[in-house]
């Protein structure tokens, strides 16, 4: 049965190192993918330790010393004011003093002495020389006497915890009484003896009550807005102070080994995400690749963390992803820009729980929103336009997240620093508003100036790239056009057809393009063997042996592929060149050198069909894939002996191509569909059928002569060989 999708697990077959050389796809060794991971946590350690080393050290505070700097609120503040709360619960349990309990027993005696006094007139409590001197006053004198006893006894029995207390106690209600001297002397010795201390202090009831009281009090809470003052220069900072400071995200002087045992893991074990993401991809990176989205990775993470400083966010995400959509494929850049962009928040800000969330989104908005905003363009100031697009993006997005986290403007913070602190709210938005644009102004162009400089030292293209690659004036252009003529015509014919098709398929049009250009290049060593360059009616390969004929034409790749090292084209471009014709066969030379050893006697089996083959390898991508239908198609219609009658002539031979291909095991390596098949034929079929036509000329008689010769050297099989089918 007939495959044309492999499994992505599938392992593609490396080409002789011959015709790779360089572009040996040799990155995928443990080793180096190891490397990679260890010099992104290296770096993310120099960045933390870096940032602690000269700015917390120098600016930061440490409890107990004078603070180095006035730090003020990035977000709005709702604290407990710990001093002042102690404050009023310490006065609150200093209102109790003690507390004081009955003893039972003593209060019970005291109850029943008075009550038998009141009633009875019993005295028995009292020592009995007291008792015969009530009994000896007069009547009148001894009732008045016992009432002011039972009267004093029975308002204070349970005041007194001491007999020092009850004496004084007794002596305070004696002051009032109107009684000569000697009887108030009597009736404080009534009371003396008939009292006894009732009361005890409970220190341990009295701790509780202190402590209930105080638990009452409610806590004095503050609010402090974004950009009020924290804790003034030279201020001392206290626990309390450090505890405020901490949550509004300022770290101490301390080195943050939390914070780092926290980067590095997460950077050693989220790095494989991109990486195991890249090893995926259609076409594997090649090492000046990996390096180079190593390279942007610490670049964002070093713009990312410098101007946190100063408490805002810097946007530098959107370098990271201008750059990797507009050079890598597109679902490797959605990772790098998720992973990278959210360990760059957590360098950047430490501490700061609210602005790693916001970062967190942000990332997920930028990596996703790219594949929308940052397009193929044919322009820098398109691209630039792009990238600006984006960055508006991720600017809303950001005062959104804010908004609705209750969180300032992303520049309250800063502007607060430089004496912008009384500004009205209306003014505050507006100045964030325009330092927002102002920052995506210059990140598109910083975007757009660095990409050429990325282009050239890691090998990688981008739109501008491509497009500059494609231009007539390119030095291999306009060789092209000076020396092969008729393969320049081929290369832009073949071009058109597989860029209709890559935008029918949603591929990228520009690398196919540029890849047109650049695939026969190898023609330029031997023009004159190749037919569309070869004066009309003379053919070079009917004078060569058929063995000579095929080493020249397969020479062309191995030509060709120097000829890029000479001009120093992009790998990916290379691919084009020794992957158009895969291991596609001559059949044409093969036949002719066999039917030559036959006339010599031979049998045909000596001819070696190894020496008739293109080394390949096989298309290895979707775009080189393309470009050979293209060349194939336009080639097999170069040959045709007669015109064309309509388009199911047209729909069978571009079928014709397509299906030899597929038998020839050329798209074992691609994962082209059965509909992809058949959206390639049917915009390779409007390309050709609006590039060919035919008009019915009625030609005169005189001119039948010239018409006859005309068709005597029309287009033969050799041609569609000596062409590089």
């Amino acid at each position: 049965m007939l495959r044309l999708r492999r499994r992505s697990s599938h392992k593609r077959v490396p080409p002789p190192d011959r015709w790779r050389g360089e572009l040996a796809r040799d990155g995928n060794s443990f080793a180096f993918f190891l490397m990679i991971r260890l010099v992104l946590v290296l770096f993310a350690v120099v960045i933390v330790v870096s940032r602690w080393y000269f700015i917390d050290t120098s600016e930061n505070y440490m409890v107990g010393f004078p603070s180095p700097r006035t730090y003020t609120a990035r977000v709005t503040t709702r604290f407990m004011d710990r001093d002042l709360t102690s404050e009023a619960r310490r006065q609150a349990a200093d209102q109790i003093v003690n507390v004081r309990v009955r003893n039972r027993r003593s209060t019970q005696l005291v109850i029943d002495r008075i009550a038998d006094l009141k009633n009875e007139g019993d005295l028995s409590f009292a020592p009995l020389r007291l008792e015969e001197i009530v009994n000896e006053m007069p009547d009148d004198v001894r009732a008045a006497v016992i009432n002011i006893v039972v009267e004093i006894a029975e308002r204070n029995y349970d005041k007194s915890a001491t007999r020092s207390e009850q004496r004084t106690m007794i002596w305070d209600n004696l002051r009032n009484v109107e009684l000569p001297q000697a009887d108030l002397n009597v009736v404080f010795q009534l009371l003396d003896t008939l009292l006894v201390p009732t009361v005890i202090d409970d220190n341990e009831m009295a701790d509780r009550l202190r402590e209930d009281l105080a638990a009452h009090i409610p806590s004095f809470i503050r609010d402090i807005q974004t950009g009020h003052t924290l804790v003034q220069q030279g201020q001392v900072v206290t626990q309390e102070m450090a505890v405020l400071l901490r949550e509004n995200g300022y770290p101490d002087a301390a080195i943050p080994w939390k914070h780092l045992g926290f980067v590095v893991i997460v950077t050693f074990a989220c790095s494989m995400w991109f990486i195991w993401n890249g090893l995926n991809q259609e076409v594997p990176l090649s090492r000046s690749e990996w390096v180079y989205v190593l390279v942007m990775v610490i670049i964002y993470w070093i713009a990312q963390s410098i101007p946190s400083r100063w408490d805002y966010d810097s946007m530098a995400i959107l370098t990271l992803a201008g750059w990797m959509f507009l050079t890598m494929p597109k679902m490797f850049a959605f990772h790098v820009v998720l992973v990278g962009g959210l360990i760059g928040y957590i360098m950047a800000f430490p501490g700061m729980n609210a602005m790693i969330a916001v970062g967190c989104i942000i990332c997920e908005v930028a990596a996703g929103s790219s594949f929308f905003f940052i397009k193929e363009a044919s322009s820098r100031i398109k691209i630039w336009a792009n990238v600006f697009s984006l960055g508006i993006c991720l600017s809303v997005t950001s005062f959104f997240v804010r908004w609705g986290l209750g969180l300032p403007p992303p520049f309250t913070s800063f502007l607060a620093q430089w004496s912008f602190r009384s500004l009205m709210p209306a003014e505050n938005i507006l100045f964030n508003v325009f330092l927002s644009i102002l920052l995506v102004v210059g990140w598109s162009s910083v975007v757009v100036a660095f990409i050429s400089l990325w282009e050239y030292m890691f090998d990688i293209l981008s739109p501008l790239r491509l497009i500059e690659l494609s231009h007539p004036s390119r030095p291999l252009m306009k060789r092209l056009q000076l020396e092969a003529p008729g393969t320049y015509h081929h290369t832009l014919t073949v071009g058109a057809l597989a860029e209709a098709a890559a935008d029918r398929l949603e591929m990228n049009g520009l690398l196919i393009k540029a890849g047109a250009c650049y695939h026969d290049i190898g023609k330029l060593k031997r023009p004159h063997y190749f037919v569309e360059n070869q004066s009309f009616g003379d053919n070079i390969h009917d004078r060569l042996a058929p063995e000579d004929s095929a080493r020249m034409i397969l020479s062309h790749v191995s030509d060709g592929l120097k000829l890029a090292d000479e001009y120093k084209l992009p790998r990916r471009i290379k691919d084009f060149i020794i992957e158009h014709h895969g291991t596609t066969f001559l059949n044409y030379f093969y036949l002719k050198a066999v039917a030559v050893n036959k006339d010599l006697g031979g049998d045909g089996s000596s001819v070696d069909k190894d020496d008739y083959r293109y080394h390949g390898p096989a298309p290895q991508s979707p775009e080189t894939a393309l470009l050979m239908l293209a060349d194939s198609a336009n080639a097999a219609l170069l040959s045709l002996k007669n015109p064309l009658s309509g388009r199911t002539d047209m729909e069978r031979l571009i079928g014709d191509v397509i299906n030899s291909k597929i038998m020839s095991g050329q798209f074992v390596n691609v994962d082209f569909t059965l509909k992809d098949i058949n959206a390639i034929k049917n915009a390779m079929v409007d390309a050709m059928m609006s590039m060919y036509h035919t008009r019915e000329i009625k030609l005169m008689q005189h001119d039948e002569d010239n018409a006859a010769a005309a068709e005597s050297t029309a287009a033969t099989e050799t041609h569609k060989e000596a062409s590089g089918s």
